[in-house]
């Protein structure tokens, strides 16, 4: 009889759609290969699935990704199934893994349902661990007794921390058989909320000391054959019922090569009407090359991932040999394609300071980048960052967070459980004090309300029409939501206070977890969020007047000083605001269809992005203009008042029902 192996790359049934799970079907179609009729293997991507399959049979051997997302869910099914058949066997691997013997030996000792783990690559060092077991009837306390030491397998033997040499990285990426070409992800392709991966290529050339791939081992380029990816692409088109396919390349768009693979891409695109939507043209260098996929492939989103723009931060995390010129002038000529350009600094990364960080975040918006967004430094285990020695270099601190929906309730055996997610994030370092950190993230939070997708951009263009720097506005504003006593200060302080609901230790929110009442309010978005996308949604559908007497009173004291402001500006700018108020403003109000006469073609300065002074559109005998929501926005806001009991929770419900802000606007026209 076949062996039967599981392998799940487990997601937490809050999380919203994701990927088809690739990586464990790449390691599980090379153990099929190698091990030929001695196996049976089966995927999971849902606790539900996976709980339901070990209801009606068990597999010998249940193997598991490791990644941040989902380590913790990973293990709460690895533990109760070592627990409840002790002599079947567990294996991890995945990135999530530090890179230090004394801390893997730690981790494995605080994970003991861990029977082994897969380091790095995880074809070849699985395959020959599994073909090791056999030879030993699959008796892994056998096996770990004789101390053997297998490449790229790390497990403990009496408490001795074993481990085998590391393989390089594979070379010839076509000896590895195709998941999708042998069957095994046909059921996740059916699944339109999974969306399916490709990989054309392994490698990263950059250094970056954050991410899991800076590593030196990953300093590789190995590829997949043109010939390869085209039968892969030809089977998943007719098969996939997602529309979006991501490529998981680190830097693709940067190599000759990946022209041909677009035009192959866009092929499929045409002939298939398949795979509207790519994500992953990230190549980080090579201007005129990612320009060039970006087109074939028609992307509507161009990401340029900058981190920092402080040469001392870059020195620190090793990214000198990412052109930051380069990115920029790619973001730049993206917008002139009509792609929405997005780019993204990490803040408190060695050696960042407040001030470099208020530099980068304007260096980006000065260079007109569309969507400029901070995100926290999350400690990765497998990243260098992580190590002690580079910890202790920076004095980097570090809290703790529950990861926001992963507090799904799960069964197995009839055992209800819970198993959160926590993320570990830098919040300190010798250059930068807490205090700081909470001020930077009070920027960014006026950042992504005032000038992330555009709730301003009418205003914004006629500043910049003016010669006012758009990111000095934008600090001009937060130096406002920071001082601010009126009813805007209760969104800084709610920020403000949930961006500390962290603690000091792993332990500590587990512990919290368990106090009386704290698991309700984390479910019901009391606590758990992330931050600025929440107060974001909040300032936008509670203190939209508010947000407009800042943006504009901030904007008439700028022009004012710059000597640019009179009475036409003065009356364009009155009338710009009601105009956007109208529009934009009071969206609970689905009822509400108002009429009102302006003194400008707003419709015509619409159409072109405002991008126009406003006087060769102005009307002396005005123009009337009808608001209205439209039926299916009455009928979403209605749903989401049944379904909440607070603001807050009205507005949560109802940005989860729309893909853009802008579609909570109303309909404006033109009355004859």
């Amino acid at each position: 009889m076949k062996t039967l192996i599981h392998f799940s790359d487990l997601k937490h049934t809050g999380q919203g759609c994701i990927a088809i799970p690739y990586g464990i079907a790449c390691v599980a179609a090379y153990a099929l290969k190698e091990l030929n009729e001695k196996i049976t293997v089966r995927l999971f991507k849902y606790p539900s699935c996976l709980s339901d399959a070990w209801e009606e049979r068990q597999p010998q051997v249940a193997c598991f990704s490791n990644y941040i997302w989902n380590k913790n869910l990973s293990y709460s099914f690895a533990d109760r199934f070592k627990r409840k058949f002790p002599e079947r066997i567990v294996i991890f691997g995945g990135p999530n893994y530090p890179l230090v013997p004394t801390e893997q030996k730690a981790f494995l000792h605080m994970h003991p349902a861990i029977d082994f783990y897969i380091c790095r690559e995880g074809e070849v060092g699985l395959s020959k661990l599994l073909q090791a077991l056999q030879d030993y009837g699959w008796d892994a306390a056998r096996l770990k007794s004789d101390r053997l030491r297998l490449p790229n397998c790390h497990y403990l033997a009496e408490g001795e921390f074993v481990h085998g040499d590391l393989l390089p990285p594979l070379a010839n990426l076509d000896d590895l058989p195709s998941p999708y070409l042998v069957g095994l992800c046909d059921e996740f392709l059916a699944d339109d909320n999974l969306v399916p991966i490709m990989q054309t290529a392994r490698g990263c050339p950059f250094t970056c000391s954050y991410c899991e791939q800076g590593h030196s081992y990953f300093n590789y380029l190995a590829l997949f054959s043109i010939e390869r990816l085209k039968a892969e692409l030809e089977y998943l088109a007719p098969r996939a019922q997602n529309s979006t396919l991501m490529l998981a390349d680190s830097n693709f768009g940067m190599y000759p090569r990946d022209v041909e693979i677009s035009q192959v891409i866009a092929d499929i695109q045409r002939r298939y009407n398949a795979f509207v939507n790519i994500i992953g043209v990230i190549g980080k260098n090579c201007k005129e090359r990612v320009l060039e996929v970006a087109a074939l492939l028609n992307v509507s989103w161009l990401s340029a991932a900058v981190q920092s723009t402080d040469k001392k931060v870059m020195q620190n995390i090793r990214r000198q040999n990412v052109s930051l010129e380069q990115i920029l002038q790619v973001a730049r000529a993206g917008e002139d394609l009509g792609l929405t350009s997005f780019s993204e600094v990490i803040l408190g990364l060695p050696g960042d300071t407040k001030a470099a960080h208020f530099k980068s975040m304007a260096d980006l918006i000065d260079a007109g980048i569309s969507v400029v967004r901070s995100h926290q430094f999350i400690m990765l285990s497998g990243s260098e960052a992580a190590m002690p020695p580079e910890r202790h270099r920076f004095d980097l601190v570090s809290r703790f967070r529950i990861m926001p929906k992963t507090l799904s309730d799960y069964t197995l055996w009839n055992e209800n459980f819970i198993t959160p997610e926590v993320d570990e994030i830098v919040v300190a370092s010798a250059t930068l004090s807490f205090d700081d950190y909470l001020d930077c993230r009070l920027l960014d939070l006026a950042v992504e309300i005032f000038y992330n997708e555009g709730l301003f951009y009418e205003l914004i263009n006629f500043l910049l029409q003016k010669g006012i720097s758009i990111s000095a506005f934008i600090i001009a504003i937060y130096k406002q939501l920071r001082e601010s006593d009126g009813p805007i200060a209760e969104i800084r302080e709610g920020f403000w206070r949930e961006n500390q609901e962290m603690w000091e230790s792993l332990e500590e929110p587990l512990a919290f977890l368990h106090q009386p009442g704290v698991l309700d309010r984390y479910r019901n978005g009391e606590l758990g969020n992330n931050e600025q996308w929440l107060y974001r949604v909040l300032a936008i559908f509670n203190h939209m007047v508010e947000l407009h007497h800042l943006a504009f009173d901030t904007a008439y004291k700028m022009l004012k000083d710059a000597g640019k402001y009179n009475s036409t500006s003065e009356h364009y700018l009155s009338e710009l605001a009601a105009f956007n108020l109208l529009f934009k403003g009071d969206l609970f109000a689905t009822a509400n269809d108002e009429q009102r006469t302006f003194h400008y073609d707003f419709a015509a300065l619409s159409a072109i992005k405002f991008n126009s002074e406003p006087w060769q559109y102005a009307c002396p005998t005005g123009i009337v203009f009808h608001f209205s929501h439209t039926a299916e926005h009455h009928k979403n806001v209605s749903a989401a008042l049944k379904l909440s009991r607070t603001t807050r929770e009205i507005s949560m419900n109802l940005l989860n029902q729309t893909t853009s802000l802008s579609e909570l606007f109303r309909q404006v026209t033109v009355i004859p």
